[in-house]
């Protein structure tokens, strides 16, 4: 889809499949949407990833991001400025990196040597853009310059990069959009098998100051089927990357995508639901045991976690934030006002509060009913991990997973979080109490699986006290207990479930 707004409803990505003839491993296919055009890729065909080397004439199988391009204005003129992917001037005196003892490997540098090579001229690089392999923390000899660029006339393999006919080169560029990727696999392996390989990366990307100040992380995809974090932590990236965001003071941890197996499969879970029990697991047993033994020590490096999600259900965008300040044992905190500020700050329409007290009643509702206890850490997700290890945390649900708002609405909550701390010298956002605010409470439990909600209702969708929203298999009605919402809502769920909680007015906001 050309229209920009039409192609934020779904995660924008270009397929390249490849190996379907084993006597030109090189020869596959590049596809945007319904634009499909041949293309060719390393000589040696695709590998995978924990296989690849320096110079082995390999393109790594796997989901890249894409954050930039190069053009030369020489050959194609300026209209790739006009474009809605990022693209700069390519300059004359440019080099990439691909040395791996060097402590700039895998790096674009300007060379202002008297020897430096005159780039400009190099048909196969009138256009190209970075592939972003082995490039936040590069693995010295893992592979490097990998990119897309003019394929030669012949469609001969090329060292590893993607390739398309020059001819084809400004169309390609007019389709790509901000915060794109690129997922590379062979045209007949058994994909899911390959995905399930425990060499899945998690790509974090940190910017540094030189002035002292908070660590904020910011986190997208926890669940694969949420794809407006991704989208907008890999514009704001782009942004940073090309200047037009400076950090003054502090540091900022990206991690546009923290479970690649699910976002890959565009599912909600790998093979659990990661934002419950998380924690460390000496003996990993599944794929979100291994993200948490990485991302639960990423977690305790910093002081504040914005954590962007999208939700199935129509509704308001909302943020979560934790409890009131309390030496309780459930959620003990201490830094509730620095979490109120934050979350004002945002500019969400809707906040809510009391997750693990609402969890921690509807484990003994379950109980009573005959149902196994659910532990207080299955309700520990990214956002109150980070409140157990001493910093304080904000979840953003950024509005329904095919909201067209949602990526640009993540993309604004990320600009006012690092306003709001200090990270940026933009204009401090507005500090206003949202138009609603309301305590998760009640859950609302299915005692048989044939237990459903009257229909779909929206997040924080007001009800009134005697409102009948459900029927039991027994043909019991379920009214609402009280003036108030509905959240985290399903139409039927199994029995010993939620169907959804119920929320009561929030004293915490004016």
């Amino acid at each position: 889809m050309n229209d920009t707004s039409a192609s934020l409803l779904v995660q924008p990505v270009i397929t390249v499949r490849a190996g379907q003839d084993p006597d030109q491993p090189h020869r596959g296919t590049l596809t945007i949407g319904n634009w499909t055009v041949p293309c060719a890729v390393g000589r040696s065909g695709l590998r995978d990833p924990a296989l690849k080397r320096e110079g082995d004439g390999a393109t790594p199988i796997g989901t890249f991001p894409l954050r930039y391009g190069f053009y030369d204005p020489e050959a194609l003129g300026d209209e790739p400025r006009s474009f809605a992917f990022p693209f700069l001037e390519k300059p004359a005196n440019y080099n990439w990196v691909e040395d791996p003892e060097s402590p700039f490997y895998n790096q674009f540098v300007l060379d202002m040597s008297p020897e430096a090579k005159v780039r400009t001229g190099e048909r196969l690089f009138d256009l190209f853009i970075p592939v972003g392999w082995n490039d936040s923390t590069p693995r010295a000899a893992g592979g490097s310059a990998i990119f897309m660029h003019a394929a030669r006339p012949d469609f001969s393999g090329t060292q590893g990069c993607v390739a398309i006919a020059h001819d084809q080169l400004l169309e390609f560029a007019s389709r790509l959009q901000p915060g794109m990727m690129i997922d590379i696999a062979p045209a007949d392996a058994a994909e899911k098998a390959a995905a399930a390989s425990p060499t899945e990366v998690m790509e974090c990307v940190t910017f540094r100051a030189l002035q002292p100040g908070p660590r904020l992380i910011v986190t997208g995809s926890v669940h694969g089927n949420e794809s407006c974090g991704p989208l907008a932590i890999s514009r704001i990236i782009a942004e940073f990357r090309s200047g037009r965001l400076k950090l003054a003071r502090g540091s900022v941890t990206f991690v546009p995508v923290v479970n690649a197996l699910a976002y890959r499969w565009n599912r909600r879970e790998g093979d659990r639901n990661l934002n419950r029990n998380l924690s460390e697991k000496p003996v990993p047993v599944d794929n979100e045991d291994r993200i948490a033994n990485v991302l639960c020590p990423i977690l305790r490096e910093h002081d504040v976690l914005i954590d962007l999600h999208s939700f199935s259900a129509p509704g308001l965008p909302f943020a979560l934030i934790g409890p009131r300040d309390n030496h309780d044992w459930l959620e003990p905190f201490d830094k509730a006002m620095q979490e109120e500020e934050l979350v004002k700050a945002l500019g969400l329409p809707m906040i809510l509060h009391g997750w693990m007290s609402a969890h921690e009643r509807a484990s003994l509702v379950r109980l009573g009913k005959g149902y196994p206890y659910e532990a207080v850490s299955h309700g520990v997700g990214t956002a109150e991990y980070m409140r157990f290890a001493g910093g304080y945390a904000v979840t953003v649900e950024c509005g329904s997973h095919d909201d067209p708002e949602a990526p640009r609405r993540a993309y604004r909550t990320i600009l006012n979080g690092l306003a709001h701390l200090g990270l940026t010298d933009a204009p401090l956002p507005p500090d206003a109490a949202p138009a609603q605010a309301w305590e998760i409470d009640v859950a609302v439990m299915a005692n048989s699986d044939e237990d459903r909600l009257v229909r779909q209702f929206s997040a924080g969708e007001p009800v009134q006290e005697g409102d009948r929203i459900g029927t039991r298999v027994t043909g019991e009605e379920i009214r609402a207990p009280y003036d108030g919402a509905i959240i985290f809502a399903s139409i039927n769920s199994p029995a010993g479930s939620e169907l959804c909680f119920f929320c009561k007015p929030s004293q915490r906001f004016g």
